[in-house]
């Protein structure tokens, strides 16, 4: 039986809920959890298989624990996606698609393994100060590039009531941010309950938290989500995934809304709360995308106003519809990142200055360092400031008075305590 196992993580919020998950089922059967790969004899990949990169990175790690003497298991979804590659490698010992995840202990040779729901495991205890509730998991709607829906099979949805029940043991222990997550979370259905009312009955519950919403499919927005912005327990951030502002690539996508729709959505919004965050992803250099089409996804961005970016260059995925199509050349895509990283990091800036510098915000505290605490607002902005005797894992209300010049994929605000 191999008693330490090291957990690296690749890839979405799902993913990472589902690590703790398997790092708590794991420590109920009796394995220690080592935070460093040196330190265990079982080392466990995550995966992702979002691009290629993602798989890169996966059998990277897995070779350098092989490399190191450890034994080595692959799971997630590109051990899903890909689990016969995997399993005649050289470098995975043991390959567990996402259905048989939980079941680790139990092949590594725990004598009282623990019992978890492989769809919905719920767990009490998170290293971050934020803790997550998977509320859903699969996906139909096969965008022509993602083969996420061959990794994660159908939708399906947890009950309210054991949503409800989990939302109020972890406010009940202490955790002030509740992420609903799930791999389509606008997918949410059980007996006639959505998202929006899901949400609406996590609101009226008692206790000092906030809900935050994980990523949203435009066409599946509910408008009454919109209602929530401005409520105490509630966010004022919305990551809606864009992938393109063409509406010619959005089609060959298999995205079902126009770009049109898109820049509505988002002025309902800023129109209720003109300070809300607003997050995506962006594909750029789809097979066939022109220059005339990514320049009508470069004025979207430019209008939409966003405050966070993923931005993706199209990557090819085998069994996908797009991988038929012909190939963007690489140094195009790279351009094409570059200038629309830059064209929306500046109007982030400029967003942040004029709606956000100077006015209180309501800031959960994540981590102190010598003195200086850092966390994120409401609207999903990361703030640093003087901790003032304040802990970590408390609010505060903090006053924004500069913010960085923004590079990579976001800007950082600096601020004080207000009085």
């Amino acid at each position: 039986m191999k008693k330490s196992v090291y957990i690296a993580t690749l890839g979405c919020k799902l993913n990472q809920f589902e690590s703790e998950a398997l790092a708590e089922s794991l420590r109920g059967s009796g394995f220690d959890i080592a935070r460093k790969i040196d330190d265990a004899d079982t080392v466990v990949v995550n995966t992702c298989t979002v691009t290629n990169q993602a798989d890169a990175r996966s059998r990277g790690i897995l070779r350098k624990a092989k490399r190191l003497g450890k034994f080595t298991v692959a799971t997630g979804c590109y051990a899903t996606a890909d689990y016969d590659a995997l399993a005649h490698s050289d470098f995975a010992d043991l390959v567990l698609g996402n259905t048989n995840k939980f079941r680790l202990a139990e092949f590594l040779g725990s004598h009282t393994p623990v019992t978890v729901d492989g769809d919905f495991p719920q767990i009490t205890s998170f290293e971050r100060t934020r803790a997550y509730i998977k509320i859903q998991d699969g996906c139909e709607k096969f965008c022509s590039y993602c083969r996420i829906p061959y990794a994660r099979g159908k939708s399906r949805s947890l009950a309210p009531e054991r949503i409800l029940s989990a939302a109020r043991s972890l406010a009940a222990n202490g955790y002030k941010e509740i992420v609903l997550t799930g791999v389509n979370i606008s997918d949410y259905r059980y007996d006639g309950i959505r998202l929006a009312r899901l949400t609406g009955d996590l609101l009226e519950l008692d206790g000092d938290f906030r809900i935050r919403l994980s990523s949203l499919q435009p066409d599946e927005f509910e408008p009454e989500l919109i209602d929530y912005l401005g409520h105490p327990r509630f966010t004022d951030h919305f990551h809606i995934s864009l992938q393109s502002g063409s509406a010619g690539v959005l089609t060959r996508m298999n995205r079902h809304y126009t770009p049109e729709y898109f820049l509505g959505l988002t002025d309902r919004i800023r129109a209720k709360k003109p300070d809300c965050g607003l997050t995506t992803d962006i594909i750029v250099g789809f097979p066939g995308e022109t220059d005339i089409e990514f320049e009508e996804t470069v004025s979207l961005a430019r209008r939409a106003v966003f405050t966070r970016a993923h931005l993706f260059p199209y990557s090819h995925r085998k069994g996908t519809r797009s991988a038929r199509l012909k190939d963007v050349h690489g140094n195009v895509k790279s351009e094409r990142e570059a200038r629309l990283r830059e064209i929306y990091l500046d109007t982030a800036k400029d967003f942040i200055g004029r709606e956000v510098i100077g006015k209180p915000q309501r800031v959960l505290i994540e981590n102190i360092e010598n003195g200086t605490a850092n966390g994120y607002t409401s609207n999903y902005l990361r703030i640093f400031f003087d901790a003032d005797g304040n802990s970590a894992n408390s609010f505060v209300n903090v006053v924004p008075d500069r913010v960085t010049a923004a590079k990579d994929w976001s800007a950082d605000l600096y601020g004080s305590i207000a009085d």
